[in-house]
Formats: C-alpha cells, sequence, structure tokens
C-alpha cells in the first residue's frame, strides 16, 4: 500500500502543472458556452452564410454579425480542441516512460535488488499513476459537465458526462504504462498516434452495392477489438441516459480492451523481469 501511495504523490507533482493548464482550458471552455448564444454558433456550423431576412441577400449589418458569429464558433471549436486533446495527453503522459526510461538508465537495478518482484513493484507504481489520473479526470469531467450546450448537442451531460471522460482517460494511462512496460520510451506520442488512427478509421465508411458500413462492420466486427474503444465507451455511458437500455455488448468490449492493455503490460513487465538491463 506504501507503494501505491508513493506513486500517486509522485504522479500528483510530476503532473500538476499541465493538468493545471487542461483544467484552465476547461474553465475557458465553460465560461465561453455560457458567455454566448451556442445554439446561434451551431448553425454558423451547420449552414454556413444563411439568408438575409428577406430571403434574399444578407445586409451589411447581418454580414457583420455573421462573422462575429464564425468568428466565435473558431474561437469555440480551439477551446474545445485543446480541452479534449490536452485531457488525451495528459492520460497517455502519466505512467511516461516509467519503465522503459529506467530500464535504459540501468535504474531499474535497484528496484531488482528487492526481494519483491519487479512485476508487483510496477503494477503497484501503475496503481498509483491510475488513482491520481482518475482523480484529475474527475475534476475534469465535471469541469465539462457544467458547459452550457444547446439541447441535443455536446457531450453527455450529469454523471454520464464525468464517467466517460475517466474512462476514456483510463484506458488511455493502460495503453501508455503497456507501452512503456514493453520497452517503448515514448510511450505517450505512440499512443497519442493509436488514437488518432483509431478515431479515424473508426469514423470511416465502406459503400458497397448501394449499401454502406462502417469500417468495423466490413471487416466482420473484429475491428472495434484492436482499435481504441471510443464507440464502445460512448455506447456504454448512453445507458446513464433515462429510458436507455444499458449496453452490456458495449460495456463488455471496454472492460475487454483494458485487461488486454493490462494484459499485455503485464506480459513486458514478465519479460523484463527476467531481462533487466537492456544491452
Amino acid at each position: 500500500m506504501t507503494i501505491i501511495r508513493t506513486s500517486t504523490r509522485n504522479a500528483v507533482r510530476r503532473r500538476w502543472k499541465f493538468a493545471l493548464v487542461v483544467f484552465l482550458f476547461g474553465v475557458g471552455f465553460v465560461v465561453f458556452t455560457h458567455a454566448y448564444d451556442m445554439t446561434a454558433l451551431e448553425n454558423v456550423r451547420i449552414m454556413g452564410t444563411p439568408p438575409g431576412a428577406d430571403g434574399g441577400e444578407p445586409s451589411p449589418e447581418e454580414v457583420e454579425a455573421m462573422a462575429r458569429r464564425a468568428w466565435m464558433f473558431g474561437l469555440f471549436a480551439l477551446l474545445g480542441l485543446a480541452f479534449g486533446f490536452g485531457t488525451m495527453l495528459f492520460a497517455f503522459l502519466m505512467p511516461g516512460g516509467m519503465v522503459a526510461n529506467e530500464r535504459r538508465s540501468g535504474a531499474i537495478m535497484l528496484w531488482a535488488q528487492h526481494p519483491m518482484p519487479l512485476r508487483s513493484f510496477y503494477l503497484r507504481r501503475y496503481v498509483g499513476i491510475q488513482v491520481a489520473t482518475v482523480a484529475a479526470l474527475a475534476i475534469f469531467g465535471l469541469t465539462l459537465a457544467v458547459a452550457a450546450f444547446p439541447p441535443g448537442t455536446g457531450p453527455a451531460a450529469g454523471l454520464g458526462g464525468v464517467v466517460s471522460v475517466c474512462l476514456t482517460g483510463v484506458h488511455a494511462c493502460a495503453i501508455g504504462f503497456a507501452l512503456t512496460a514493453l520497452g517503448v520510451r515514448r510511450a505517450a506520442l505512440f499512443g497519442i498516434v493509436y488514437f488518432t488512427f483509431s478515431v479515424t478509421v473508426a469514423g470511416l465508411e465502406v459503400t458497397r452495392n448501394s449499401e454502406t458500413w462502417t469500417a468495423g462492420e466490413s471487416v466482420g466486427g473484429v475491428l472495434p477489438f484492436l482499435i481504441f474503444p471510443t464507440e464502445a465507451i460512448n455506447d456504454l455511458v448512453a445507458g446513464f441516459g433515462p429510458g436507455v437500455a444499458w449496453d452490456w455488448g458495449a460495456t463488455g468490449l471496454a472492460a475487454y480492451h483494458f485487461a488486454l492493455w493490462t494484459g499485455i503490460a503485464w506480459l513486458g513487465l514478465r519479460r523484463i523481469e527476467q531481462r533487466p538491463l537492456k544491452l
């Protein structure tokens, strides 16, 4: 328990400044949604430049108002992107290059001299990192939950939004730890690349014989088991809404991904335990 507690404190000391920056982006995002009419901004995004009040060409005043709304939408998108990307990067960065860097520097031999197996030692440190990660993600999720979105848009409100942020970050942290346990020094960078690739591929659609499938359906449903479980987390969180049945399939898929990356981390630590120094 001491290792877990110490690891949590170290994680907080290492990443609190970055977490504060992400939180400030979130606060700016929330303030922006409350300060401006988000319905009007959403219309600008969807419709572009609408016609004037009489159905003809817009007047100079209307053009100026639409340009101002377009500028505000650009700032809104920038704040949202900074907050969302910062949250993901924070979760991937939390494990850092913990195992890979200590193995490369030789510091891992200090831990190898103790009677506790290296696997247990690093897994306990990982638990402490996850505790710190969840605490920060809960704050980020609560910040996002108070944002003012038009009805029917934006992330799920209340508990669902907090759970979505936490689950996404927990999976990202698990991936980052698994990569460093495999000896990857820049685990956060590879984690972000994997996440971006997953989101891109999941959004692809394939048209065949006038029918449209998503990328996952077009390869027999195997893809959801290989890419980051963003859709599964969204489906799981939807169950917090009123009148929505709980999606046990999405729950199982999210649990599978967490278990998969935890298992990969365990295998990587087992390999390093047999040969701690990288020769």
